[in-house]
């Protein structure tokens, strides 16, 4: 038996429908009052893309009957034992990790800059092309230094905004050229569409960058455990 994993629950179990990927039955493989559901594979077959797809809609689905930890596409089991002896080291952690998504759903923010623009290619007169070389480094490394600055103060902005303990946000800045800042926040799920038209109308007001809010959705950022 090889079993793609799914999503980490408390028991008893939740009552979900049995089907996972490709209709295949779920398994529910448990120790300790922790348990994780996974889709019976047969290790002869291969992922397709919409495994992933279907991947995050098994996700929500575990999700709205119970609090989950939504596990990574891809996490593979060799056998119900194998799964049972991955959780046993870390059932304590999965349970305060359980305990801090419980009753909420993640929403993301992503902030674009607007422009990037190439830094300026001054002559240095009377120089060598070393001189120049160095003078053009400087100048890439003011400009990424004032990214890191800015982008540093829009994450600022946005969790001030948020109001919400650190625990229930996560966020990385200038992860790549034209991202400045991305944002996922744990809110409560009653809340959710709220807090999300919230987080539109706020990112809209900045000038420098394009905001981009997404979710409600499990939550996948905040399901590592240490």
């Amino acid at each position: 038996m090889t079993l793609v994993a799914h999503a980490v629950a408390r028991a008893p179990r939740p009552a979900v429908e049995t089907r996972g990927l490709r209709d295949r039955p779920l398994v529910w493989s448990e120790i300790d009052g922790i348990g994780v559901w996974s889709t019976d594979w047969d290790s002869a077959m291969t992922f397709e893309t919409a495994d992933l797809m279907e991947h995050h809609r098994v996700v929500e689905r575990l999700c709205a009957a119970e609090t989950c930890l939504p596990m990574r596409f891809g996490t593979v089991f060799a056998s119900d034992e194998g799964a049972r002896a991955a959780l046993l080291p870390r059932t304590a952690e999965l349970r305060e990790a359980l305990e801090r998504v419980a009753g909420k759903s993640e929403l993301a923010v992503t902030l674009l800059w607007k422009e990037h623009p190439a830094p300026a290619r001054t002559p240095a007169e009377g120089f060598g092309p070393g001189t120049q070389f160095m003078k053009e480094r400087g100048a890439a490394y003011r400009a990424q230094e004032a990214e890191r600055a800015r982008a540093a103060e829009l994450a600022g902005s946005l969790i001030a905004e948020l109001a919400a303990e650190q625990p229930l946000v996560w966020h990385e800045t200038c992860t790549t050229p034209h991202v400045a800042v991305s944002l996922a926040v744990l809110t409560p799920s009653e809340r959710a569409l709220e807090r999300k038209r919230e987080l539109e109308a706020l990112v809209s007001r900045f000038v420098d960058v394009a905001g981009v809010v997404s979710g409600p959705w499990p939550p996948y950022s905040f399901a590592r455990v240490r």
